[in-house]
């Protein structure tokens, strides 16, 4: 399982889309939110002005880490996935899953390896963001950091883990139809049925819409409607595509 690991955390430091998600993750939020931000709180009646500002719920630091939650949800959710689609995907897409099954390391222990790398660079990638938004706010002019900057952060990594931890079924996907490209089309498919079940009123109990909503972006009244067990319906989805992913690998003809 140690072997396995360092590979996996090795290919994904090396490959493409790991560094681009990465760098997407880090640097995109953290600047659109200060953009956004900026531009809400500033004193002009442009045709932007008027979109984002129904975006800040608060002003100050809670207002822009709150912009900040809400555009890391859908991106730690494309980011991640499309990186989790990638990595267990890729082996049967490439060829290279005949390979795997030459390996002391039993099937099982290698996706789990590759759906752990994943994680650990999407937490650490929220991590880095955070602490780049502390400084950029400082930048825009919000000050030093409070008390509502510290509980923004908190809201930020939380919905930024959660929404990482939403992109493990792809893994189940991507093993399941045997390719990258269907777990990307079902990463499509659950970005639109998110949006739909969010105008229906159920986005609350709909796990990959509960944290978009609890960052603001359906207003203060319905982030304030989430309730914690909604947020937390996220562990169990993630937990089970881990598992059956897993199984699926030690159980299923590779090759």
């Amino acid at each position: 399982m140690r072997a396995a690991w360092r590979v996996e955390v090795l290919k994904l430091r090396r490959s493409g889309v790991g560094r681009t998600a990465a760098v997407v993750l880090t640097l995109v939020p953290v600047a659109m939110a200060a953009a956004f931000s900026a531009v809400a709180l500033g004193t002009g009646d442009s045709v932007m002005a008027s979109k984002v500002r129904p975006m800040m719920q608060g002003t100050g630091w809670e207002g822009y880490l709150g912009v900040l939650a809400q555009i890391l949800s859908v991106a730690e959710l494309l980011c991640v996935g499309i990186v989790v689609s990638w990595s267990v995907g890729r082996e049967f897409t490439d060829g290279t899953v005949t390979g795997l099954l030459a390996l002391p390391t039993r099937p099982g222990a290698i996706v789990t390896a590759k759906l752990g790398a994943v994680m650990v660079g999407a937490v650490g990638a929220a991590a880095i963001t955070a602490v780049l938004a502390l400084g950029v706010g400082g930048v825009i002019g919000l000050g030093a950091p409070d008390a509502d900057a510290l509980r923004g952060v908190g809201r930020v990594l939380a919905v930024a883990v959660l929404m990482a931890m939403l992109a493990l079924p792809l893994a189940t996907v991507a093993s399941g139809r045997r390719g990258y490209l269907p777990a990307i089309g079902a990463l499509l498919c659950i970005v639109v049925v998110t949006q739909v079940a969010t105008v229906a009123g159920a986005g609350a109990w709909f796990p990959w819409a509960a944290p978009s909503l609890w960052a603001g972006m359906g207003g203060a009244d319905a982030a304030s409607a989430v309730l914690p067990v909604q947020l937390l319906i996220a562990l169990p989805v993630a937990g089970l595509a881990a598992l059956w992913t897993a199984v699926w690998w030690e159980r299923s003809e590779l090759g």
